[in-house]
């Protein structure tokens, strides 16, 4: 784990701390809480959360940090788990099954690790309100107010028996229709971000941009 992953961690556990100290007032103690309610506000293990208890929930360096390649199983894909991340899904093998679509030769573990990691890209969780009224209205929006966009795969050919997969980034106006496509050697997160600015420059910057499917 690197000093970014450590970090991300220590904060996904020091927020989920702070909720549930701030709901249980006074007869909150960190000795005692509950690793069962802990684990469903953050998603990391019980096994692990077990060991980080007994390090008062301090996420400390590995002892071979530094050491880890930086090339990994998940490079050239973490921009497709970021993207997903995004839209809200954390389910891993949902995740894996979009990786594998674009090429990922890994296991499950990498992923589930990386998501750990990074659940700060997942949105809050909307509060439940009092119904608005009518909800079969249409939905629309004005010029430039929203974009889409979403990662997809093509495989390129490259001379008679030779080919490659390709990653194709992709963003679309709600309003007009008007897309912008790129295509990148792979999903990358420094990839989507090119893409976003490129798009951008293309198509104007939106007041909104979802990561749904198209």
């Amino acid at each position: 784990m690197n000093e970014k992953e450590r970090n991300d961690l220590q904060s996904t556990i020091t927020h989920a701390l702070q909720e549930m100290k701030a709901e249980a007032g006074d007869l909150f103690d960190i000795e005692k809480v509950n690793l069962a309610e802990l684990q469903r506000r953050t998603g990391i293990s019980r096994k692990r959360l077990r060991k980080l208890k007994e390090d008062g929930f301090i996420v400390k360096p590995h002892g071979r940090t530094g050491l880890r390649k930086d090339t990994t199983v998940l490079t050239g894909f973490t921009g497709i788990i970021d993207t997903q991340l995004m839209k809200g899904v954390t389910n891993s093998s949902s995740i894996k099954d979009k990786l594998d679509d674009g090429g990922y030769t890994g296991g499950l573990t990498q992923v589930k690790e990386y998501i750990k990691a990074h659940l700060d890209l997942v949105p809050a969780k909307r509060q439940i309100v009092a119904p608005q009224g009518n909800r079969g209205r249409r939905y629309s929006t004005g010029p430039g107010e929203s974009y889409q966009m979403d990662w997809g795969f093509v495989d390129v050919e490259q001379g008679v028996d030779s080919k490659y997969r390709a990653a194709c980034f992709a963003m679309i106006c709600h309003h007009c229709g008007k897309r912008f496509v790129e295509f990148f050697p792979n999903a990358k997160q420094e990839n989507l971000f090119i893409g976003m600015i490129h798009a951008f420059q293309r198509l104007g910057i939106p007041k909104y941009v979802l990561t749904d499917n198209m």
